[in-house]
């Protein structure tokens, strides 16, 4: 059986062949003085030459149609020995096989696009936001989750935060963070950097690492911003909640007997012999030890509602009427609260009496802390979390306090247990949101709750 390029070859060969005959025999002719049959010949010739021609034109098209077709993947059903158009006289073996190469490369190439259609659909479909850049800086793409990002951070105020939505180079991200596009032009393989990214809604915590590889020839770096901020409050809630409870039962234990034999020796005081001043010196100190340890077992069981908060029972709540029924609860002569409601109607899943209880602790902080305006309210951020705000004229915190206010046992004020902040990030922790403070000295605190997403 012939193969197929050998049929491809046979009308060329052909017509070279014929050609070469019909020149040969006018040339014989000619010499011999057979005039008129050497123009038959002649005529016979450039009938064979144009047919040459002819041929190498209609090929000529036909592979330029062909290149093209693979240039720009367009696959026409042009070439097949069915749809044969304007290659008449081209052998049908060449267009079967040229049509079934495109058929070969189509499917190649839908196979290849199917599965770039994957990946990028699983790219996307993940939340840690993937930028791929060159060594030079500039971005080659990015998913969605870095796209929202990135705009959560567009400031409608500031013109030039617009190129967040759609950065070309590391550099653009400065606007986002001022030391990103440094980071990640040092960024290696292996090297993880985390760093706190705050806006007027939330702040978080992101953990960048990468790794490079080839890509035909070029080499590209892929960086992976991850959202730690609710992982590591979430670890770092649960070991406050571990200690607390180690620290609870054995401070318990240690202070219970102390004091049960305090009071015990209190009333066996009178039997001793001595004077009565001695016996009353006596009676006194055994009475501070037991009172002291009260005050010590109540102040250390004030913290088993942190470490035994109960799970919070969720249902739908109005944000508007949440906030109106804690004015209406706290509001004092001197009318110091105030409600900005949502611009429109706000809903969340939460635990009415818990939230509340976070809310009137922060106001409370903020009228010791000296704020003469408290300002409640409600929206939604860029990254569509449901969010309660309040806002006070006060003292402020120092930065150095800031970072510790959340902190168990931790205080500043004179008799405080330091439980009420506490408190409310546990609450606010097994709601799945988190709690977040902006403040500055003299000019007032932003306390925000911020719940999971509002899909």
């Amino acid at each position: 059986m012939k193969t197929t390029s050998t049929l491809w070859t046979r009308i060329p060969l052909l017509l070279t062949a014929a050609l070469l005959a019909s020149c040969l025999l006018t040339a014989w002719m000619a010499v011999h003085g057979f005039y008129i049959n050497t123009c038959l010949s002649a005529l016979l010739t450039l009938g064979i030459a144009w047919s040459v021609c002819r041929y190498i034109k209609r090929t000529s098209r036909l592979m330029e149609q062909f290149i093209q077709s693979v240039r720009y993947s367009e696959f026409p059903e042009a070439f097949g020995s069915n749809h044969t158009g304007g290659h008449r006289g081209l052998p049908p073996e060449l267009l079967d096989s040229m049509q079934e190469a495109l058929e070969h490369y189509r499917t190649n190439l839908q196979r290849k696009e199917g599965r770039l259609l994957y990946f990028q659909a699983l790219a996307n479909h993940i939340d840690t936001a993937v930028l791929v850049y060159t060594p030079q800086g500039n971005i080659e793409w990015k998913n969605e989750a870095a796209t929202r990002l990135l705009a959560s951070a567009v400031d409608e105020q500031q013109e030039d935060t617009w190129v967040l939505k759609a950065p070309k180079t590391v550099e653009d991200l400065r606007l986002f963070h001022p030391d990103l596009p440094q980071l990640l032009r040092d960024l290696h393989p292996g090297s993880l950097h985390v760093i706190q990214v705050h806006r007027q809604e939330e702040g978080t915590q992101l953990a960048l690492s990468g790794l490079e590889f080839i890509l035909q020839g070029r080499k590209l770096i892929i960086a992976s911003l991850k959202n730690i901020h609710s992982a590591l409050d979430t670890q770092e809630t649960l070991a406050w909640q571990k200690l607390i409870r180690v620290l609870t039962h054995e401070i318990m234990n240690s202070v219970t007997p102390i004091v049960s034999l305090a009071e015990l020796l209190g009333k066996q005081v009178d039997g001793l012999e001595g004077n009565e001043q001695e016996k009353e010196d006596m009676r006194q100190m055994l009475a501070t030890i037991a009172r002291r340890g009260n005050a010590l077992t109540r102040f250390v069981g004030s913290y088993r509602e942190v470490s035994h908060l109960p799970p919070p029972l969720l249902q739908p709540l109005d944000a508007t009427a949440l906030l109106e029924d804690v004015v209406r609860f706290m509001q004092t002569e001197d009318n110091d609260l105030h409600l900005t409601p949502p611009p429109a109607p706000l809903r969340l899943l939460a635990d009415k009496g818990q939230v509340e209880q976070v809310l009137i602790n922060l106001i409370k902080n903020a009228r010791e802390n000296e704020a003469r305006c408290i300002t409640l309210s409600a929206g939604v951020t860029p990254t569509g979390r449901i969010f309660l705000r309040v806002t006070d004229d006060g003292t402020g915190i120092e930065p150095e306090v800031q970072e510790r206010i959340f902190v168990p046992f931790f205080t500043t004020k004179p008799g405080g247990s330091g439980i009420g902040l506490t408190l409310a990030r546990q609450i606010m922790h097994q709601h799945g949101g988190t709690i977040d403070v902006r403040s500055c000295p003299g000019e007032g605190s932003v306390f925000t709750l911020l719940f999971p997403y509002n899909h």
